[in-house]
């Protein structure tokens, strides 16, 4: 047993038989005609062990890719919704403990996990859906471990200038739809509103200098905080005003709705029309919508200063929190240059100190 790819690995379709193997315990996942511990009307899934076992194994698994196009789909991470079907009892895999129950302590609280006859009807719970892709390369078992519970990581071989890694990125979004692939930093809609993504340019060849898209958090954050703060109050203006209480001066409050509707409606307009597109997404395509943004602060910060702090002591506490906001987003600006200009290369310690969210893929490289 081994969990080494093939180069080039080969793409797994709608119809291929597998087998599901646990990557530290290499274990093969299997089903037969006995009945799940918490559900009996279920067959019991578990991983197969071949010693003092009478049952011969029974790990083979057809891959049914569900939201496919056609006979010939490859299985894509985030995007097929794909279902497994046992070879030897065509049961179904799926999930039991959607409904609460969870497997005792002898199974870690774990949700049970069962093998379903299609007879019985089709459940979304029968669905799966990958996250992430990552396998081990290393023949050892200890190193594959590593590999498996390390971040992810890449490997490069190419030595590209940045001018030949931004032309290639820029004609791989070009070319993106019609290979029918996901690109490796393609991003949905929402990912951008609070940066769960990014985009990697440029890696130098023998350091571990690098570019990428990645925003300033703090900046990010308030621009997120200061719509959030302009519709609250807003909706706080518009209930009292259908009262007859006016709490700011007309003046006031003409330039306050011309504001939010410029910096809003520019902020809509750039982004909500995502949510219709079929096309690649990337995180650049967010920063239209997210300057219009960022300009409501301002509006924002100069609105609260002079309608909200009416006392000497308010506007001086509402001044030093100013500078300390400030002070964060040049901190941060400075943590993160390095990967906004490249340089200086950092090391593998602090290249991994910047990953402040899971979900960005700060590039690793092996030695």
């Amino acid at each position: 047993q081994q969990l080494v790819v093939s180069n080039p690995p080969r793409p797994v379709r709608h119809g291929h038989i597998v087998q599901l193997v646990h990557g530290i315990t290499t274990r093969y996942l299997n089903t037969h005609d006995v009945a799940a511990p918490l559900s009996p009307h279920s067959q019991e899934v578990s991983c197969y062990i071949d010693y003092n076992i009478s049952m011969p194994a029974q790990n083979l698994w057809r891959v049914e890719i569900v939201n496919r196009e056609s006979d010939t789909d490859v299985w894509k991470t985030i995007l097929s919704e794909v279902r497994f079907v046992h070879v030897n009892t065509s049961a179904v895999l799926k999930a039991s403990g959607l409904s609460g129950a969870s497997l005792p302590e002898w199974g870690y609280r774990q949700l049970e996990v069962v093998g379903e006859k299609l007879s019985k009807g089709y459940h979304q719970s029968m669905l799966w859906n990958v996250e992430e892709h990552r396998y081990g390369k290393s023949q050892e078992q200890k190193e594959r471990e590593v590999e498996l519970h390390s971040p992810t990581q890449m490997d490069i071989s190419k030595n590209l200038s940045f001018m030949a890694k931004f032309t290639e990125l820029q004609w791989k979004i070009l070319t993106l739809k019609n290979e029918g692939t996901e690109h490796k930093y393609s991003s949905s809609a929402l990912d951008w509103i609070t940066m769960d993504t990014n985009i990697a340019y440029w890696l130098h060849s023998t350091s571990g200098a690098q570019i990428h898209l990645l925003g300033n958090v703090a900046t990010w954050a308030s621009a997120n905080a200061a719509a959030l703060v302009y519709l609250c109050l807003s909706l706080w203006y518009l209930l009292r005003r259908r009262r007859k209480i006016y709490d700011i001066p007309e003046d006031a409050w003409q330039l306050w709705m011309s504001a939010g509707g410029v910096c809003g409606g520019g902020w809509a307009v750039n982004y909500l029309p995502f949510f219709l597109m079929e096309k690649t997404l990337f995180l650049y395509h967010y920063l239209p919508a997210l300057t219009f943004q960022i300009l409501l602060i301002p509006v924002v910060l100069q609105h609260l200063s002079d309608h909200l702090c009416r006392s000497v002591l308010l506007k001086s506490m509402f001044s030093a929190l100013t500078v300390a906001w400030l002070s964060s987003v040049y901190f941060v600006y400075c943590t993160f240059s390095p990967l906004s200009y490249g340089q200086p290369a950092l090391s593998l310690t602090e290249l991994r100190a910047l990953r402040w969210k899971d979900t960005w893929n700060i590039l690793i490289r092996k030695h």
